[in-house]
């Protein structure tokens, strides 16, 4: 037993004096944890022999002990330390339920231990770092980077920062519920859905410490703005949902785990239907292939595949390949046509290009059928999961690219075709990978699988993105993009992909027609006033965690976006655009309208005009539901957590 804790011992026993200041900070000095340790250990075995005040007195002598090492020393683990207060305040629950009756005066005992109470949360507050300057530093990336990766990346990197108090000591918690409060009151929807995917991030993060005494500010502040919206009868019937969400972030600060967060309410806040109406549920379930869908569509007779992963719902491309007379190979990229069962102003075609992309779920949620789903599609299941899907041995309509491709990997030929095609063959990636390393029995699958991996590694050498962004979407989530992959089956999907985007991309700019663009634009200028404020904390406290910003400011990488003109960096490309995923993207579909208006016919200029009207309209409405979906995404994750 070290001789500070023999001190301590025998002072709560009331054989010896309390410890002095001096001696306290001279051992934190050594090691703070350490000394924390010792006094939070003594505090509970005081704990146990607990009868009456003054075994309750020597508990908050000990406290104050708590507050010296806290406040002389930068060094403590504070994350710790708001764990052992979290437990203690627990501990002195217990005692005062079941140690009742031991108390020679019942009132007065549960006066102090209020009183103890108190004093702990006062050390609660204390264990969190007041630091304007890391406050500064994360005010910084919430006003005005407002960028939710960046700031989860940093969180990561830095899990204080979630802590930081501003010089009036409002934590940074209480300050962004401020600011989403506000932003709802003054219908900026935008400005809303952020600050609300920031509470979602904060509340999510092991390392915040929201004290008991935090939340009831932070919550007489919702309480204060809901009790203005529905001041009157009228008010509360205008601001209805304004309500909701002022309501439904106070169960979340509560904890309130007891109600089951309805998908439907958690979309509504970001404006993502869940469900479809009638109308667009019948006309997936009568759509069909008929005379007039077929007309003018190519039969294909190749052997084709489709590859996808094991729990694949909806088959949107397919694959076939064969060598041509002349050594050339002639790769077909098929990809499910939804412009071939819809006219493009179908009030189906609208919803789904109103929806953005299909939304995949961290879990799966209970849909109105009592089925479980994980994912919201932007065409009912009829329709994408059946009737429009490539399903094998069944006639399916598609958008057909034919690449006449080389032996140095050039393309010679290229074609657009509507068609009719009929997958021979099912496959997963892991079948098409145990065929590249083993071979197989099917000697025509074999062949095709052997000439696909051929053309993809001659497509490998042509396609080189950047390194970095590479990297990053290798082990990417969105599925708002390809992802890349340089192995096995997944290379070959992801090049025949690439290919066929950037492909189709170029026959619009060649001929100088509107198109939607995938853009991807990295800026090489970094902000002044971060680089300062990471040089001045790195100045101040040391560290790699601080530099590990500057990592992150030269490799974090913006995201893509929808333009009718610009390059893709990352890509490495001039142009290209996503033409792949028509059953699951709003922007495939607008190209394949695109295709039909430039490719399949001769466009007059009043055509032309429109439909560059069109994209740009279009290009608005998708690149604004990009971060909403991401926001939705994350703020279920973290509600499906809670119920968990």
């Amino acid at each position: 037993m070290s001789n500070i804790e023999k001190t301590l011992v025998n002072f709560v026993k009331g054989k010896g004096p309390m410890i002095s200041e001096e001696m306290l900070c001279t051992y934190a000095s050594k090691n703070a944890d350490e000394t924390i340790d010792i006094i939070f250990r003594v505090i509970n075995k005081e704990l146990d022999l607990v009868t009456g005040l003054e075994s309750l007195e020597r508990v908050r002598d000990l406290f104050k002990c708590i507050s010296i090492v806290l406040s002389t020393n930068d060094t403590v683990d504070r994350k710790k330390v708001a764990r052992k207060i979290n437990k203690l305040d627990e501990r002195i629950d217990r005692i005062e339920l079941e140690n009742k009756n031991k108390f020679q005066n019942v009132k007065n005992a549960i006066q102090e231990l209020e009183s103890v109470r108190e004093e702990l949360e006062g050390i609660d507050e204390q264990a969190v770092i007041k630091d304007t300057k890391q406050y500064d530093l994360v005010n910084y990336l919430v006003e005005e980077k407002q960028d939710i990766n960046y700031l989860e990346y940093t969180f990561n990197k830095m899990p204080t920062l979630v802590n930081a108090k501003d010089k009036e000591d409002i934590s940074l918690f209480r300050n962004i519920v401020k600011k989403y409060i506000k932003s709802v009151k003054d219908n900026e929807e935008e400005k809303a859905l952020y600050f609300s995917n920031l509470i979602s991030l904060l509340l999510s993060q092991r390392s915040l410490n929201l004290t008991e005494k935090e939340k009831r500010k932070t919550l007489d502040l919702i309480y204060a703005a809901i009790d203005k919206l529905s001041v009157k009868k009228s008010y509360a019937k205008k601001n209805k949902i304004k309500i909701e969400w002022l309501n439904s972030l106070v169960d979340i600060i509560k904890g309130d785990t007891s109600k089951d967060t309805r998908i439907e309410m958690l979309a509504n806040k970001y404006n993502i239907n869940v469900y479809f109406n009638e109308d667009i549920l019948e006309k997936a379930r009568l759509i069909k292939i008929n005379d007039q869908n077929i007309e003018n569509r190519m039969y294909v007779d190749d052997y084709i595949i489709t590859i996808d992963g094991e729990n694949a719902i909806e088959i949107d491309d397919a694959l076939s390949c064969r060598k041509l007379p002349n050594g050339n190979y002639l790769l077909g990229v098929h990809i499910a046509s939804v412009l071939g069962y819809f006219s493009y102003d179908d009030q189906i075609v609208e919803e789904a290009i109103n929806r953005g992309r299909s939304i995949y779920l961290s879990n799966k949620y209970q849909s109105k059928e009592n089925d479980y789903n994980r994912t919201i599609p932007i065409f009912p299941y009829e329709f994408s999961a059946k009737t429009g899907s490539l399903i094998t041995g069944m006639p399916k309509l598609a958008r057909s690219y034919f690449f006449e491709i080389d032996s140095t990997g050039n393309i010679v030929n290229e074609t657009f075709q509507k068609t009719i095609i009929e997958s021979n063959k099912q496959t997963t990636y892991k079948e098409i990978d145990k065929i590249l390393n083993h071979g197989t029995q099917d000697k025509e699958l074999q062949e095709l699988v052997f000439n696909l991996h051929d053309v993809t590694d001659l497509l490998d050498k042509r396609y080189k993105g950047d390194q970095v962004y590479e990297s990053i979407k290798a082990s990417t989530d969105d599925l708002s993009d390809l992802r890349v992959q340089r192995i096995g089956a997944e290379k070959i999907v992801y090049q025949t992909m690439l290919l066929t985007g950037n492909r189709v991309a170029e026959y619009f700019a060649d001929n100088d027609y509107p198109c939607l663009y995938r853009v991807h634009s990295v800026s090489q200028s970094d902000s002044k006033k971060l680089q300062a404020l990471i040089a001045n904390l790195t100045k101040t406290y040391g560290g790699e965690q601080y530099n590990k910003l500057y990592q992150l400011i030269d490799g974090l990488y913006p995201k893509g976006w929808y333009d009718i003109e610009g390059s893709h960096d990352g890509l490495g490309l001039d142009h290209y655009c996503h033409c792949t995923s028509a059953l699951r993207r709003a922007a495939d579909i607008v190209v394949e309208h695109a295709l039909e208006v430039c490719y399949d016919n001769n466009p007059k200029d009043r055509e032309l005009v429109r439909l560059e009207e069109e994209i740009n309209r279009r290009k608005a409405d998708i690149n604004n539901k990009q971060d909403p979906i991401e926001w939705f995404g994350r703020d279920y994750k973290r509600a499906y957590q809670k119920r968990r």
